[in-house]
């Protein structure tokens, strides 16, 4: 059953895998420009220090852990326009606008009392949790139909070539368009203000876009009438998260892989900024070349996939590989190999960005039914959705630790007044963003491979064993 069931033709069109593809634009573009200026932001232009950035952070990640999986269980039910809109695509409509325009407020903050932060921090907090829970209620229901909408192996791994190809343009948008939309100057706040708005204007546009790729069928709807509802209890489905090990191993390594690449990406900034003291738009020739090696990539870890047929082996080969490639970074000397560096991590990078979350996580999911019963993942995926907040406080813990122990003081936005700035001492505060560029996001990479490799326990045959169970479950 599962051989013919794999052989079979996608019930989906081509402009639906185009569609529903475009979605990686409305998340990554806001996500991507929080990742390359938000601490950049706060630290150097707005002046709060790396300590209170990192506890409004923590407190975020905080309401998340308890946020998130609410929402999702919350929601994870039939409503009375279920049977005409579908479960997933009412919520998807309702947070995809206000999502974008959050984004907005992040960049906005007040001016800085340095004798007085509160003001600031009430108003990143505020803004963090608004665009949280907004990313959250569309992320969630994105991911949960990603897992509904393409059920066959086949599906999801033609699906994420569409993911992948659309998440390296929403990587260029989101890396190399800020930078450029400084207008008003690169220690300028306003320049910020009107980026954000910029860059959400642009996720509103393409969240139209995702919106055919988005409708649910009949064919999804009928599944969710298919059984009779016995809603899930919260604390028994935490619980049944928890245990879950396909789930948590994913998790724990995919939740390190974007610390790593978070606090890389954050670097790059700090790295034109301080190591190479060239202008913020030069950011986008290293950022370019990187996205470059992972979009040429895909294409070719998809077919070394399809030729393996081990999903597992795959992720592990692609993750070390990136260990061996990201290390050497901490040293470079020129900006030649410096390009050079910055292409191959690209290549590697391909393998996680493409595999991770179109196929392993579709596959923890389907994981999950089988092992309750229950069509009802809300849980499941809210509990990724604190991902990225999970990843936040991780990297901004690191990078908070290495600027405190090297001595970089905020409101230091530019070389000459770092050499300048009484008490530092340059060469360590040079050393901690080497480092925060290599050898650290290297050492957690490696870290998340190893439990990966150790605790995953989806093999190849489980996964079609899986798929079987839940066609005789109805699902």
């Amino acid at each position: 059953m599962v051989e013919n069931e794999e052989q079979e033709t996608s019930r989906h069109s081509f402009l639906t895998y185009l569609s529903f593809g475009t979605y990686n634009i409305l998340w990554t573009i806001p996500t991507a420009t929080m990742n390359l200026f938000m601490y950049f932001y706060y630290h150097t232009i707005v002046g709060l220090a790396p300590v209170l950035i990192l506890i409004v952070v923590a407190i975020n990640t905080l309401w998340s852990g308890l946020n998130d999986p609410l929402i999702g269980w919350l929601t994870d039910r039939n409503f009375k326009w279920t049977r005409k809109w579908g479960r997933r695509f009412p919520w998807i409509l309702i947070g995809f606008i206000p999502q974008s325009l959050s984004l907005i407020m992040i960049f906005s903050a007040p001016k800085l009392d340095p004798s007085n932060p509160l003001p600031v921090m009430l108003w990143l907090i505020i803004s963090l949790f608004l665009f949280d829970l907004f990313i959250t209620l569309v992320d969630i229901h994105v991911m949960i139909l990603r897992a509904d909408k393409f059920r066959t192996e086949r599906e999801r791994r033609k699906y994420a070539g569409a993911w992948g190809f659309f998440d390296m343009v929403a990587q260029v948008l989101g890396m190399l368009l800020p930078p450029l939309l400084l207008f008003f100057g690169e220690n300028n706040k306003f320049s910020y203000t009107v980026m954000a708005s910029i860059i959400a204007l642009i996720g509103i546009i393409f969240g139209f876009t995702f919106i055919p790729g988005a409708r649910e069928d009949k064919i999804i709807i009928d599944r969710y009438y298919s059984r009779k509802y016995e809603r899930l209890h919260i604390f028994k489905g935490v619980w049944l998260v928890i245990k879950q090990r396909s789930f948590m191993a994913l998790y724990i390594s995919y939740v390190l892989w974007l610390c790593a690449t978070t606090i890389m990406t954050g670097m790059i900034v700090y790295l034109t900024t301080f190591l190479l003291r060239v202008s913020q738009d030069e950011m986008t020739l290293y950022l370019a070349v990187f996205l470059i090696g992972s979009l040429v990539s895909i294409p070719i870890w998809l077919k070394v996939l399809k030729k393996i047929g081990d999903n597992k082996k795959i992720y592990v080969i692609g993750s070390l590989l990136l260990v061996v490639l990201i290390f050497p970074l901490s040293f470079f000397q020129t900006q030649i190999d410096l390009l050079i560096m910055m292409l191959l991590i690209g290549l590697g990078n391909g393998c996680i960005w493409t595999i991770g979350m179109p196929v392993l996580f579709s596959n923890a999911q389907d994981d999950f039914l089988v092992r309750t019963g229950r069509n009802q993942k809300g849980l499941l995926v809210g509990t990724w959705a604190v991902l990225s907040l999970a990843t936040a406080f991780i990297d901004e813990l690191l990078i908070t630790t290495v600027f405190t122990l090297t001595g970089f003081d905020p409101g230091i936005s530019d070389y000459a007044t770092l050499v300048t700035t009484p008490g530092i001492n340059v060469g360590l505060v040079l050393l901690g963003i080497r480092l925060l560029l290599g050898i650290v996001p290297a050492c957690i990479v490696l870290i998340g491979a190893i439990i990966f490799w150790r605790f995953y326990p989806l093999t190849q045959e489980k996964v079609l064993e899986n798929k079987a169970k839940i066609l005789e479950m109805g699902f």
